[in-house]
């Protein structure tokens, strides 16, 4: 049970920008909540009282919300459904909080129904210029034994590596440092603001079509019905090497893909073991479609590309289909292959394309429906969602008592889904925060071990 001890609302330390602020096309087709995480300190200094530690982290959010002000503002709606954000400094919200529980209650922390408590709960029937961009609840272990950092970030104002950059900013700030100057956010988001006529979405754009059913079904309800459950997989580095090796030495389309192309990365074949395990699982037909839809980032894609430092959703969607029977019985490297095509579809046309697609809705929420309505949003049996965090530096989270012991999701998605992310211990393994339905997550993990 976590006891709420003070909640604080915390404005920006000097005076910044007011007004009305553009958000990109990008940014209207996330969802408009937010994507709860949690970090994990074990025990601060010796001694160290927590209110000082509440005070550093007031202070230092203060500071960082100068260098990021749009998170202290608020979202509102403008003609069309379109989102805006409203520059008025009304802060962000700082809670603190204490559990009678050890770290040890809380185990692994894979277990969501416990850890919910952790990150802070945000009340999505107000009006969305009453909701903040940004809430941090810091809950304090028994004995002072340590502390968690729950972050609800609303998902509009960017995309994770974005919010991830902004959470390592402030604990610099933290730790008493000061930002260098490439490391300030860039925040003018009209590089996204294209003018051009007629519209021309150019490509097929699978990522948005609508998701393939279970033969003989007409709809997804059943499945919807049907419980998920979280797990947390870790694949050593030893274990990595060895997906990696399996798929790079196949003979794939009649290639040597080892000898005439770059090998598969590390996400290309984890991504590929992944989708293999789960359409096994699942036990369909061989001539079941399914759809594995995945984020590509754009910033280094596009022409030009978006600086180092942007702040906002520099984000798109790609997926790449097969049939259950290929996925399942063709090597690794035939599936690796598959993700491989998909990502590099993504380039400056592709992206403007994509973009050409939403502009040509009259009203935004027709097109909210297409990328995160419920035929876009539900990644159940025969389909899967996949993000990968490997290149986010989560770990880089150092508030003045050490890097976190653990960083991960903090809700259970109501569809299958996996994020993958490298694990704190620094030794080359990877964490695979899994979801996926109850009936069958015994058999995922039992072909997910069986082959490395």
């Amino acid at each position: 049970m976590v006891t709420i001890i003070a909640s604080h609302t915390v404005i920006p330390e000097e005076p910044t920008p007011q007004g009305p602020f553009w958000l990109s096309d990008m940014d209207q087709v996330v969802r408009i909540r937010d994507v709860p995480t949690l970090y994990i300190y074990k025990t601060p200094k010796k001694n160290q009282e927590n209110k000082n530690i509440v005070e550093t982290f007031k202070n230092s959010l203060s500071k960082i919300l100068v260098h990021y002000y749009p998170i202290a503002g608020r979202l509102c709606y403008i003609e069309g459904g379109r989102l805006e954000l409203n520059l008025n400094a009304k802060g962000a919200i700082l809670v603190e909080a204490e559990t009678e529980k050890t770290m040890n209650d809380y185990g692994d922390f894979s277990h969501f129904d416990t850890i919910k408590e952790l990150v802070p709960m945000i009340d999505y029937n107000q009006p969305i210029e009453e909701i903040p961009n940004f809430v941090v609840q810091l809950t304090n272990f028994k004995n002072n034994e340590g502390f968690a950092i729950g972050v609800a970030f609303l998902h509009p104002l960017s995309d994770g590596l974005g919010a991830i950059k902004f959470i390592n900013s402030w604990a610099k700030i933290a730790r008493g440092e000061t930002l260098e100057a490439n490391e300030l956010p860039f925040l003018d988001r009209k590089l996204l603001k294209f003018s051009h006529t007629p519209l021309e979405p150019r490509f097929e754009h699978l990522e948005l079509k609508p998701l393939p059913l279970i033969l003989g079904r007409k709809d997804a309800s059943e499945e919807k019905e049907k419980k998920t459950s979280a797990t947390l997989l870790k694949l050593s580095s030893e274990q990595v090497d060895k997906l990696k090796k399996k798929a790079n030495e196949e003979d794939v389309l009649g290639i040597q893909k080892k000898e005439y192309s770059r090998p598969y990365s590390k996400f290309e074949v984890i991504s590929a073991h992944i989708w293999r395990c789960a359409s096994k699982a699942r036990e369909l037909e061989d001539n079941q479609e399914s759809v594995i839809r995945f984020i590509a980032d754009v910033k280094n894609r596009m022409i030009p590309p978006l600086p180092k430092n942007y702040f906002g959703n520099a984000l798109t969607q790609t997926a790449t289909k097969g049939y259950i029977g290929e996925i399942t019985s063709k090597p690794l490297g035939y599936v690796a292959q598959k993700i491989r095509e998909a990502t590099e579809l993504i380039n400056d046309e592709y992206i403007r394309s994509q973009i050409d697609v939403v502009r040509s809705f009259e009203h935004l929420d027709d097109a909210r429906k297409m990328f995160i309505g419920e035929k876009a949003r539900y990644f159940g049996n025969p389909n899967f969602n996949l993000t990968s965090w490997l290149s986010m530096p989560v770990y880089e989270a150092d508030f003045g008592w050490g890097k976190p012991n653990y960083f991960g999701l903090a809700d259970v998605s109501p569809h299958d889904r996996a994020v993958i992310l490298l694990s704190p211990d620094d030794d080359g393994s990877v964490l695979v925060s899994f979801h996926f339905q109850i009936a069958h997550m015994e058999l995922f993990n039992k072909y997910f071990y069986e082959e490395i």
